[in-house]
């Protein structure tokens, strides 16, 4: 499996010329992008089933998902926080309807050093670095994938207990007392990522951003907001 994830990797490059990956030729063809989209899946797939559970492999694994649990719950903190304070904020009568608060959670590529070195890496023979950056590319490209996580005022809790042990890890015994956490699941079975990608990934970006809304109609009525409980 090795020789058929670097043949795969080989022709993703062929198509998207090796280190320029936002070349604008291919990403705005949508057949050429359709085929590197594929040839992703197909190196997915390969990699979780070459996965192979070793000590260092399966502490890393600890580590992200721990990471990403970590900064989930405290971006709803942080939101929960603002939200209290936000009269601080709504303190302009004249301009002041309504707002939204929002949080995200993303890997960000910013070289070679978002993606670690493993001892395994001649194992599976991948240049995790070129990839793990097209992937981040496409996802950034994709605004309905681009967060890692998104999380608002009234979003549900999807870290509650119980473990996301979904593809691809369902039915894998080193995985069976481990919570995975939401992100992790996001990662590994909508954005594209193999759980060899997942533990060599090595900078997360979380932002709050809150959005002041002042809305009216042409005479100047302004609107008025249904009450509701802000609470997170």
């Amino acid at each position: 499996m090795k020789a058929e994830i670097q043949n795969i990797e080989s022709r993703i490059l062929a198509i998207t010329a090796g280190k320029n990956f936002t070349r604008a030729d291919w990403m705005n063809d949508k057949k050429q992008r359709c085929k590197v989209e594929q040839l992703l899946s197909q190196r997915q797939e390969l990699l979780n089933k070459m996965f192979l559970p070793t000590a260092e492999a399966m502490e890393h694994f600890k580590v992200v998902n721990n990471r990403l649990f970590t900064l989930s719950g405290q971006l709803r903190n942080r939101i929960r926080v603002l939200n209290e304070k936000i009269n601080m904020v709504m303190d302009c009568p004249e301009f002041d309807d309504d707002y939204e608060i929002e949080g995200s959670l993303r890997f960000s590529f910013n070289g070679e050093e978002s993606v670690l070195k493993l001892d395994d890496d001649s194992y599976y023979g991948s240049n995790f670095i070129q990839m793990i950056e097209l992937l981040n590319i496409l996802i950034h490209r994709n605004t309905d994938l681009h967060p890692l996580e998104c999380i608002g005022l009234h979003s549900t809790n999807l870290d509650d207990g119980q473990s996301w042990d979904e593809y691809p890890f369902r039915g894998r015994k080193e995985f069976d007392n481990i919570i995975i956490c939401y992100a992790i699941h996001n990662f590994t079975s909508h954005l594209g990522y193999s759980i060899p990608d997942l533990i060599r990934m090595n900078d997360f970006w979380c932002e709050v951003h809150l959005i002041v809304q002042s809305i009216t109609t042409q005479n100047g009525t302004r609107y008025i907001p249904n009450e509701e409980n802000n609470a997170i």
